[in-house]
């Protein structure tokens, strides 16, 4: 995954302003031997942080937050697409693991059991067998017959849309929303 350059024409772009936020030039991202995700900025170091793309989500790319163990924002950084190549790469790698996300194209079967969702999938990395434990929470319904959804163990499949699949899969979905 690639943290993408805003479009200065995008609703939303123009928050460069935020005084928390921290310049790319005065930041440092890494992973250690133990593969923890490290940053450091202004003097501070933290370890064993999460990145997560700020607002606004029309300008993905433009801010990246740092998220500590107990879900507490460490560090906002503006304009992450301006870091030096090593913690660009060091944050992509971060990213990829942070938003994997499998896209499905075509279901073969959702039954439920006890409340939980059992899906059966074909994804663009292969077959999937899957659990959904709160739809509401756990599906995602996104403009465009947009689909996001997270497993039972915090994985992520993408419908990218849902008109784009065969009608039995296109039913299933519709009785699972």
């Amino acid at each position: 995954m690639t943290v993408e350059v805003a479009n200065p024409e995008l609703p939303g772009a123009g928050f460069g302003e935020v005084g928390w936020a921290v310049d790319p030039g005065e930041v440092r991202v890494w992973r250690d031997e133990l593969h923890l995700l490290h940053v450091a900025a202004r003097g501070e170091e933290y370890t064993d942080v999460a990145p997560r793309h700020a607002f606004p989500l029309s300008a993905r790319g433009d801010f990246v937050s740092f998220i500590g163990e107990k879900d507490e924002e460490k560090l906002l950084v503006r304009n992450a697409s301006q870091l030096d190549p090593d913690s660009l790469r060091a944050l992509d790698e971060a990213m990829g693991r942070t938003y994997y996300r499998a896209m499905i194209t075509k279901i073969d079967n959702i039954a439920e059991v006890m409340g939980v969702s059992m899906w059966e999938v074909v994804t663009d990395r292969g077959y999937a067998k899957f659990e959904v434990v709160d739809r509401q929470r756990h599906i995602r319904v996104l403009p465009r017959g947009r689909f996001l959804i997270t497993d039972a163990d915090g994985n992520r499949f993408e419908i990218p849309c849902v008109y784009e699949l065969d009608e039995h899969s296109q039913r299933l979905v519709e009785t699972e929303t």
